[in-house]
């Protein structure tokens, strides 16, 4: 989206949410309990829709869940999407189709999130930073969101670099609903404790979620599980059991010491990826409205933190550390050294998609979260050797 109102852009989204007097949330999965939690008491919220029928008329988290053809919003109600970037794709469509607008009838978590806080209490609340320390991974992906495979060499950060990053990051943020460790894969780098007990002990009150995420393949060594344990950490182990067989022992083991440790982790065993493709796809003929509207239509919702930057896609700050996209203009940046008490609007702004050209570089070579994208692919299917 390009910025053409800086420090405005939601003033009518917001009137639009000021009115409604009650919200269902499409998602009863891990958005949807978080989002929960942030805003029972702000706000009434009705009950849960999800498209799983095994959620149906069953109480979760307190609220009764329904199928989206069982709604109809009434006068001044709304619904507020709370599913990962790619479960919501298919869920925007369906209510596009059911005749709501987006921004009048319905809404997603993190614009509702960041435009509720910044103009009711003047707080800068994000929904989610994804936090690269590093790009080393023991698996090699075919369909990698970091691109590693395109990379000629991994990329590891510093400490300090990386302590000068979060401070720098919570010196503008009031509070963030979900600050992510990402990786490469977290269990090899060796600062990843430690790092979660940094954020835990100094920022831990400002963060409802704090996680990081594993293949399921690395056993840490005792002293990290104990660092982990003590930081209130969740940790999502991702089940690529099928894809890669010869590591299921220690999947097993894994998730003994995190029982052993008391660690709170979940299981994530994906159906399927998305192919962003960036070897077989080629936008470059595109204006720059037409890439402004490919970006738009892209229901890809995170960024990246980095060297004192904001990266308005994280995925395209990935591909950029892999090589294949070239620099990053510094549009495609926010400098949060430049950052100020008169800022926070134009911040959330920027943290929700506003740009001064409106897309990323990158937008030329990728696919995108779009409708349009629907080639699914086998989770962790992997390319040459291990």
């Amino acid at each position: 989206m390009r910025w053409k109102n800086r420090g405005h852009e939601y003033d009518h989204v917001y009137h639009k949410m000021n009115e409604k007097t009650g919200f269902y949330l499409f998602g009863a999965g891990d958005y949807g309990r978080q989002f929960l939690h942030i805003f029972e008491t702000e706000i009434q919220i009705k009950g849960y829709i999800d498209n799983d029928p095994r959620k149906h008329e069953r109480f979760i988290n307190g609220k009764m869940c329904y199928s989206v053809d069982e709604v109809s919003l009434e006068r001044n109600e709304g619904i507020i999407v709370t599913m990962s970037q790619i479960a919501r794709v298919k869920a925007i469509e369906q209510l596009k189709q059911l005749g709501y607008k987006k921004n009048e009838d319905f809404f997603v978590i993190e614009e509702f999130l960041s435009v509720y806080y910044v103009y009711k209490k003047n707080m800068v609340y994000f929904s989610s930073i994804s936090f690269l320390p590093s790009t080393v991974c023991n698996l090699n992906c075919k369909n990698c969101l970091n691109f590693n495979p395109f990379a000629k060499q991994f990329y590891v950060r510093e400490w300090d670099e990386l302590i000068k990053d979060v401070d720098l990051f919570f010196s503008c943020v009031d509070r963030i609903m979900l600050f992510h460790i990402s990786g490469g894969e977290p269990m090899i780098y060796k600062h990843t404790a430690d790092l979660a007990e940094y954020i835990a002990h100094n920022y831990g009150d400002r963060i409802d979620t704090l996680r990081t995420v594993t293949n399921g393949t690395i056993v840490p060594k005792d002293e990290v599980l104990e660092k982990l344990s003590r930081c209130n950490i969740e940790v999502t182990v991702d089940d690529y059991r099928e894809a890669v067989p010869r590591f299921n022992g220690r999947f097993d083991e894994l998730i003994r010491k995190f029982e052993e440790y008391k660690i709170n982790y979940y299981i994530n065993k994906a159906d399927s990826w998305i192919d962003l493709a960036p070897d077989k796809t080629d936008y470059s003929d595109l204006t720059d409205d037409q890439l402004e509207m490919h970006r738009e239509s892209c229901s890809q919702s995170w960024q990246e933190l980095r060297s004192g930057k904001l990266y308005n896609c994280n995925y395209a700050a990935y591909a950029t550390v892999a090589g294949i996209a070239g620099e990053q203009d510094l549009e495609e940046v926010y400098d949060l050294t430049q950052f100020g008490a008169d800022k926070k609007k134009e911040l959330v702004e920027f943290r929700l998609g506003y740009t001064t050209k409106g897309y990323t570089n990158f937008c030329k070579r990728c696919r995108g979260f779009t409708p349009e994208n629907s080639e699914e692919v086998e989770p962790a299917l992997q390319t040459g050797l291990l």
